[in-house]
């Protein structure tokens, strides 16, 4: 196994916040699935989830490479948290599709926040 890629980002959450309040269900149907929104509404403070699973997915690009653009866009990347709540990235197939053929076999996520930042770190393996 060797590391195929890094990525790391921070968000801050009245970042998110803002556009919470300016686009609401638009800018949230854009960037996050269905099940995240459920997530993190779920919350005390929902921006804090949303700016974690932000910060997630622009790190999994990062590790990628490539950046937010095709073939692997805003809503191929989710965040899920498995039984034990270790948050977990799950892949539309075209994404998965798009690993697969870079040799990417496995990946990992780490989140965090501390008051007005969302922080994560995902790493790639092929």
């Amino acid at each position: 196994m060797a590391i195929y890629g890094i990525g790391i980002d921070l968000v801050r959450t009245d970042r998110i916040q803002k556009m919470l309040d300016r686009w609401d269900a638009r800018f949230l149907r854009r960037i996050f699935t269905a099940e995240e929104s459920e997530v993190c509404f779920g919350r005390k403070i929902p921006a804090r989830c949303f700016a974690m699973r932000f910060a997630a997915k622009e790190a999994f690009v990062k590790a990628l490479g490539i950046g937010m653009r095709s073939p692997v866009l805003w809503l191929d990347i989710g965040v899920k948290s498995n039984a034990l709540g270790k948050p977990e990235i799950v892949l539309s197939d075209r994404a998965l599709r798009f690993c697969r053929e870079k040799g990417i076999h496995a990946w990992h996520l780490s989140l965090t926040d501390d008051g007005d930042y969302g922080a994560a770190v995902v790493i790639l393996e092929s």
